[in-house]
């Protein structure tokens, strides 16, 4: 099978074109025009992975990069919740826009779009939570809902010339991690990761590992073209559990408990202010119950997670040994989306008209 994947240098895009290339498909990873061969694109070239350059604000240098591709995993995305709003749209609503209309010219016969469990993120617990649960009001935070429309612009172009199908995924861990771990880990050095209720949620995760299956799995279906799939680790864990095995494996100190309206009147006052910390929907993610029904992708997909909670930790706790202490951790988040990328996005849109 002849594959593309955009942010292919990124957490979930690189592990994806590495177990590709290990099941014998041809891999495009697409990356931002010039980045560095250096790093993870470094590491794809030695696996076999072809590494093509191009930009979510041209669609034209996408269907290049698609050309003869059979399958587009579109990996690329902001996933910082501190991110500009603005930011947001140019790279997850647009840039989503532009996949697709490059997927189409380029003849392409499916997309796979990683989407994110927070396209559904309420103030409110998700409990054996459905993808189309009918939410009642728009997603909490610029983040989730710059995530449920590019899920939406993405799902409605699905017809019978091009399918379109999304995964979900529950809250993304595993070695490598870098955006929530980093929030985590300021948290740790602080005196440990914060729960911001009484731990006793429950909790759906998804590791890498089961992520990547899951997006295999929608890029062979010939079933489920223009729907969502939950994707969640096989545990049934609550918060408190699933973090502390978390600060264990990463030697942090235990998780601190705390008062949930009180955490999230607070997290709205930081908000209003622009301020760091954590804000309300990062609180919601903790703090409010979110146990994810993944039936559908088991019934349609075919998929059902082969990695445990248990797994993935060992795995955590040796990649982890690398970072003596949080701040080690925290140094590696992400820059968050802000004006020099829109300034960014939107240079390359003004020169794609004016070609």
């Amino acid at each position: 099978m002849q594959t593309a994947v955009t942010g292919g240098n990124g957490f979930v895009g690189s592990a994806l074109c590495l177990r590709l290339r290990e099941l014998g498909h041809e891999v495009r990873a697409i990356v931002r025009a010039g980045a560095s061969a250096s790093g993870e694109p470094a590491r794809l070239v030695q696996a076999g992975v072809q590494v093509l350059g191009a930009e979510l604000a041209d669609p034209n240098s996408l269907a290049a990069a698609f050309a003869g591709v059979e399958v587009v995993f579109h990996c690329a995305a902001e996933g910082g919740f501190h991110a500009l709003p603005e930011a947001l749209s140019w790279i997850n609503v647009a840039g989503t826009e532009n996949v697709l209309k490059a997927a189409r010219h380029a003849g392409l016969r499916r997309v796979v779009q990683l989407s994110c469990a927070n396209a559904s993120l309420l103030g409110r617990a998700r409990v054996h939570w459905k993808e189309n649960g009918a939410l009642g009001q728009a997603p909490l935070g610029a983040l989730a809902r710059s995530q449920l429309l590019a899920e939406e612009l993405a799902l409605h172009a699905s017809d019978g010339r091009l399918a379109v199908l999304a995964v979900r995924p529950a809250w993304l861990w595993g070695p490598g991690e870098r955006n929530n771990l980093a929030e985590l880990a300021a948290e740790a050095r602080s005196g440990g990761v914060k729960l911001f209720a009484s731990g006793n949620a429950l909790f759906s995760s998804a590791h890498v590992d089961n992520v990547v299956a899951a997006l295999i799995a929608a890029g062979r279906s010939e079933q489920g073209a223009g729907q969502a799939f939950h994707v969640a680790d096989p545990d049934y864990l609550t918060t408190g559990e699933f973090f502390s095995q978390l600060a264990r494996a990463l030697r942090w100190p235990p998780p601190r408990r705390g008062l949930y309206a009180l955490e999230y009147a607070s997290a709205w006052l930081r908000r209003a202010r622009s301020a760091p910390g954590p804000w309300p929907e990062q609180v919601a993610r903790r703090g409010r119950a979110s146990l994810l029904d993944c039936l559908q992708a088991n019934t349609l997909l075919g998929f059902a997670p082969h990695k445990t909670v248990e797994q993935g930790m060992h795995e955590l706790a040796a990649w982890g040994q690398a970072f003596p202490d949080p701040g080690a951790l925290e140094r590696l988040a992400r820059p968050i989306a802000g004006a020099a990328e829109i300034a960014h996005c939107v240079k390359i849109a003004d020169a794609v008209k004016e070609a």
